[in-house]
């Protein structure tokens, strides 16, 4: 099964490749994308490999950036509000 969080986490981190100028991003972007069009296990796993496989410095720039997307998102935690519409109540 397919974690809706990695779903998320994905498409941050392919967004923010996508919009990095540098060579050394492509073949993570490419696995990002593989990922979250296959949503195979062993491409989610290349995938976070390729983000370790980034230079150090790159690597910070691009996670910083892919947690404030995912931190900014309020539809990602929306359902979890105890006060959102449907969400089941103990009374």
């Amino acid at each position: 099964m397919f974690d809706p969080a990695d779903a998320r986490f994905l498409t941050a981190l392919h967004q923010v490749l996508a919009e990095t100028d540098s060579p050394e991003a492509a073949p993570c972007q490419a696995a990002a994308r593989k990922a979250l069009d296959s949503r195979a296990p062993l491409d989610l796993l290349a995938a976070r490999e390729g983000v370790h496989a980034l230079p150090r410095d790159l690597r910070d720039r691009i996670l910083a950036q892919v947690h404030a997307r995912m931190a900014g998102d309020l539809s990602a935690i929306w359902d979890l509000l105890p006060h959102a519409p449907g969400t089941p109540r103990s009374h």
